[in-house]
C-alpha cells in the first residue's frame, strides 16, 4: 500500500541560493586566506607530491565542517521552521548523496587548481595567462624592464661550501627572492646557476622605481636573516645586480620542453650593466634610459658614471650607480 502526502509549497527557493551563497563564501574565504597567509610560506621546499596530498585532506575537512555547518545549523534552524514538510523531501540520505557530491566536485577542482598552480610557477607570475591566450605563440614586440641579480663572490662561496651546501644556499635564495616578486609583479624570466633574471613589462603608468625597490627589498630580506645564513652557510649573502628598460621580442619557443623566451638588445645591456658592478664598486647599476624614466623617492643616492663601455656596443653610455640612503646611515 502506498501512502501520498501533500507537501505544501511554502518553501522559498531564495533560502536555498542563500544557502548555496554561504557555502561558497565561508568555504573560498578559509581556502584563500589559508593558501596565502599559511601554505605560500609552507610549501617552500616541500615536494609537490606532499603538498597536494596534505591541500587534498586540508580541503576535505573544511569542507566537511563547512557542510555540517549549512546541515545542522543553518537548515535545521532557519529553512526547516518555515516548511517541515521539507524533511520528507530532504531527509539524511539526500544531504549523504550530496556530501559527497561535493567531496567529488572538491578533489576535482583541487586537482585543477593545483595544475594551474603548477602551470604558473612552471611559467612564472603573470605568464600563463598570456601563454593560454596565444599571445606569443607569434613573435610580439613589448617594452619591458629587466633586472638581472648575481651572487657576489660566487666562486669563493662554493669553494668554501661545496656543492651541496652551495646549492642550498642557492635554493635558499632564490626562495626569499620569490617572495618578493608578488609584492612588486615581477616575472621570473630565467635561472641561471647563481643568477636569476626578473622582468617586468611597462605601461603608461609604469614607474622604473619599482625595480629598485624590488632589489633593495631583497637586500633587506637576507639581511634581516643574517642569523639564518651565517648559522647555515657562514655568509650572508649578497647579489649585485644591473637593471636596463628597452623593447624585446617575445615568442613560444620548444615543442618538447616548451617555454618563454625573450630576444633582444636590452637583455644583452642589462646583462653587461650587472657585469660592471665590481668594476664600479656598485651593489646596483642601471642604464641612463631607465633613470631618465625613473620618478626617485629621497631614499636613494643616484651617482652618475660617464661614458662606460658595454662589450658589443660602438657608443659609450652612461650608466648610474643606486645606493640606499637608509642603508649607508646604519652602516656608519
Amino acid at each position: 500500500m502506498t501512502t501520498a502526502y501533500k507537501v505544501k509549497n511554502v518553501f522559498h527557493p531564495w533560502l536555498a541560493y542563500l544557502g548555496s551563497f554561504f557555502l561558497a563564501i565561508i568555504y573560498g574565504t578559509v581556502l584563500g586566506l589559508s593558501d596565502y597567509f599559511v601554505f605560500k610560506k609552507w610549501a617552500i621546499g616541500k615536494s609537490q607530491g606532499v603538498i597536494i596530498i596534505i591541500k587534498g585532506i586540508y580541503y576535505f575537512v573544511i569542507l566537511a565542517i563547512v557542510f555540517m555547518f549549512i546541515r545542522h545549523v543553518y537548515w535545521d534552524y532557519f529553512v526547516l521552521p518555515q516548511s517541515v514538510e521539507l524533511r520528507l523531501l530532504i531527509n539524511e540520505e539526500t544531504w549523504s548523496h550530496l556530501f559527497k557530491f561535493l567531496a567529488i566536485y572538491t578533489l576535482a577542482m583541487g586537482l585543477v587548481v593545483s595544475f594551474i598552480n603548477q602551470m604558473n610557477q612552471r611559467f612564472g607570475p603573470g605568464i600563463l595567462i598570456p601563454l593560454l591566450l596565444g599571445k606569443y605563440h607569434r613573435p610580439h614586440k613589448e617594452e619591458r624592464i629587466f633586472i638581472f641579480l648575481d651572487l657576489k663572490s660566487s666562486t669563493s662561496i662554493a669553494e668554501k661550501l661545496g656543492h651541496i651546501q652551495y646549492s642550498e644556499l642557492i635554493r635558499n635564495c632564490f626562495q626569499d627572492i620569490n617572495l618578493a616578486t608578488s609584492h612588486y609583479q615581477a616575472e621570473i624570466y630565467q635561472y641561471v646557476g647563481d643568477e636569476v633574471v626578473l622582468s617586468w613589462p611597462v605601461h603608461d603608468d609604469t614607474n622604473p622605481l619599482v625595480v629598485i625597490d624590488f632589489y633593495f627589498e631583497c637586500k633587506e630580506t637576507f639581511e634581516g636573516k643574517r642569523d639564518f645564513y651565517l648559522g647555515q652557510f657562514g655568509v650572508v649573502p649578497e647579489f649585485k645586480a644591473g637593471a636596463h628598460i628597452g623593447w624585446v621580442t617575445g615568442v613560444e619557443v620548444g615543442e618538447i620542453k616548451r617555454e618563454m623566451a625573450f630576444h633582444g638588445d636590452t637583455i644583452n645591456v642589462a646583462a653587461r650593466i650587472q657585469g660592471l658592478c665590481n668594476e664600479y664598486d656598485a651593489d646596483l647599476m642601471i642604464s641612463s634610459e631607465l633613470r631618465s624614466r625613473t620618478t626617485f623617492k629621497t631614499r636613494y643616492n643616484c651617482t652618475r658614471i660617464d661614458d662606460v663601455d658595454l662589450k658589443g656596443k660602438k657608443e659609450k653610455l652612461d650608466l648610474y650607480r643606486i645606493s640606499a640612503v637608509q642603508l649607508e646611515t646604519k652602516s656608519q
